[in-house]
């Protein structure tokens, strides 16, 4: 689901009729089916009676995908500190400064293709002068310069590709790296993977894929997510001998032992893909594929992890333009080479530049078979909200992308709106899933003109 981002004239100009337009789900109804006490908000939070709160009842449904500030684990961040002050030899001003440079130079780097990889290089003039000549013929002149335009971009495209290098990870360059890109790399999974928990509970990784580990933050957003001892098999590769020893040291369980034991069972480290036709349940490519030096390169790379994968597939890149359109492509890609197989379990945002990470989950296969068994399945599809604006007035507006991947501006009024729908909407965030079920999609007439005077 791509939200496809009209003008301002076909959707911001305009307001949805939320109670008219959304039915609350039966799951929402049954967990708002009663009123929360008279006294809710002066309950302690150890109290029992706190459970039958409304605010406690969002936590049950799959859509509110919310999490609390994210930390890093106490063992990773002691290990991080303990490695900068035994390997560094700058001072902290020093590396702070350095790794602020390096966060802007990853936060500013494009996405390279062939077509960018013709512009940048330099023009090769392989003839000069071919229209001078006020008597030549116009045809014969017109070839002359399609055929020369035509080598100079295949000879410029293949110098440009070849001079092309990726950010060389030393090891000063991994120490900033550590120090700028730990704790948003370990929180920007925590978050993905949470969803696929908060949705999927039956779904329990036994195998990990990490294809760009880096750090190795997915493993450890992987076991924090899921209890320790879930993952059975961790097989990271990246191919920075560098990070690879930096990530090897953060793994490890004991320091001063003799003993090169992880603290995750099954820790594997390789410098490339692997040849063998293994698949692995959880597969993982995050902050990789602006690495990767052309569109058929990242083609490959997604192929080869939609081979690998079982259930679900994770790519994940910073939210910037560039990023956005990795993700783009890698989903266009699938969804024209994955085969029947390939469903989108989490689609991305509208606006990359509003958003700080772009992501994107498909699943193998339905998603759906690794919920909790209920009466009614969850749809596919579900809408989900772009934009949210705070309000303290009884009215909400939502910007809100629709399963068809259009958008648009709904309000919910207070007194017209189912009370649970109304609660959620009030609490939810950009992101998170909207519990309802779409009615009235191909009537366009419940549009709000004008607001309401009761509900103000």
């Amino acid at each position: 689901m791509v939200c496809r981002m009209k003008t301002a004239v076909d959707f911001t100009s305009r307001l949805i009729n939320g109670s008219l337009r959304y039915r609350a789900s039966d799951k929402l109804q049954s967990v708002f089916s009663t009123p929360p006490p008279e006294n809710s908000r002066k309950l302690d939070k150890n109290s029992d009676d706190c459970s039958k709160t409304w605010a406690s009842r969002l936590k049950q449904l799959p859509c509110f995908l919310q999490l609390p500030p994210i930390s890093l684990p106490a063992r990773l961040d002691a290990v991080a500190i303990d490695y900068l002050r035994e390997h560094s030899a700058s001072s902290p001003k020093a590396i702070e400064d350095r790794s602020n440079i390096l966060t802007n130079y990853l936060w500013s780097r494009p996405l390279m293709s062939e077509e960018k990889a013709i512009s940048k290089s330099s023009k090769i003039h392989l003839s000069k002068d071919l229209c001078e000549d006020e008597g030549e013929d116009e045809g014969l002149t017109f070839a002359l310069q399609n055929f020369t335009s035509q080598r100079e971009s295949r000879i410029s495209k293949d110098v440009d590709l070849k001079s092309w290098k990726s950010l060389n990870y030393s090891g000063h360059t991994c120490e900033l790296y550590l120090v700028a890109r730990l704790a948003p790399n370990f929180a920007t999974a925590c978050r993905v993977l949470y969803e696929i928990r908060k949705r999927c509970p039956s779904f329990i990784p036994r195998t990990l894929f990490d294809f760009g580990s880096g750090l190795g933050t997915v493993t450890w957003a992987t076991n924090t997510v899921w209890p320790i001892g879930c993952v059975r098999e961790h097989y990271l590769v990246e191919p920075s001998l560098h990070m690879t020893r930096l990530s090897e040291f953060l793994f490890e369980q004991q320091r001063n032992s003799q003993t090169s034991e992880s603290v995750f069972p099954g820790i594997y480290h390789r410098r490339f893909m692997p040849s063998t036709k293994n698949q692995y349940n959880l597969v993982v490519c995050a902050n990789t594929l602006l690495e990767l030096p052309c569109a058929s390169s990242r083609s490959r790379v997604i192929s080869s992890l939609w081979e690998k994968t079982t259930d679900f597939l994770v790519l994940i890149e910073q939210g910037t333009k560039s990023g956005f359109q990795a993700i783009l492509e890698a989903r266009n890609f699938l969804l024209t080479n994955g085969g029947s197989d390939v469903h989108i379990f989490s689609p991305f945002k509208n606006e990359p530049s509003n958003e700080l990470i772009s992501y994107l989950v498909i699943s193998k296969g339905d998603w759906r078979r690794h919920q909790i068994p209920i009466i009614k399945p969850e749809p596919d599809q579900l809408p989900r909200i772009v934009t949210y604006k705070p309000s303290k007035s009884n009215q909400l507006i939502h910007d809100i992308c629709l399963p068809s991947g259009d958008v648009e501006r709904v309000l919910f009024p207070k007194k017209q709106t189912h009370a649970g729908l109304y609660y959620y909407m009030k609490q939810a965030h950009s992101g998170d899933i909207v519990p309802a079920e779409v009615m009235n999609a191909n009537k366009p007439d419940h549009v709000i003109e004008c607001m309401n005077e009761e509900d103000k």
